[in-house]
């Protein structure tokens, strides 16, 4: 086990502590962005109703880091398609992507990454797409690092009365 960790599929029994990751996930993000953020209060059971849904569904790739039988990360993945005017193939979009605060900087990220990626190439997918939370400065920078550039912009205005 190098690093002290390895990256495993997911399994269903892991849903506790995917949760607690992915709420982690949720917080990070509303420290950064509280306006934008703002869970209902059943969101965590909500999305662990999607991950039962998606985990082994042969739509998603699901990828965890363990160490010593506690999950420090999750990669989660999808195939996505642009509108049929496009004429792009496929791509693998990343849809949750998570590293417990005690674990960065320390490889997880980029191996849990490198991990998706293959199951994307298995796929056949030439292309991997994300959404990064434009006031969220150290995921921004992880993604850059890993190879990501913008080709899209979304843009929103608080509409006030």
């Amino acid at each position: 086990m190098s690093e002290g960790f390895v990256v495993r599929r997911a399994r269903a029994e892991d849903r506790e502590q995917i949760g607690e990751l992915w709420q982690e996930m949720m917080e990070f993000h509303a420290a950064c962005d509280p306006r934008f953020f703002q869970l209902r209060p059943e969101a965590r059971e909500i999305w662990l109703r999607h991950f039962d849904e998606s985990v082994g569904d042969g739509k998603h790739d699901i990828l965890v880091a363990e160490a010593a039988g506690e999950l420090v990360g999750l990669a989660m993945g999808r195939e996505g398609e642009d509108p049929p005017v496009f004429s792009t193939p496929p791509h693998g979009f990343v849809v949750n992507f998570v590293v417990a605060e005690g674990w960065r900087r320390r490889g997880v990220g980029e191996r849990l990454f490198e991990a998706l990626l293959a199951e994307f190439e298995k796929r056949g997918l030439a292309e991997a797409r994300l959404s990064v939370a434009a006031l969220n400065p150290a995921s921004n920078a992880f993604w850059r690092k890993m190879g990501f550039e913008a080709y899209s912009v979304s843009m929103r205005r608080w509409v006030e009365g």
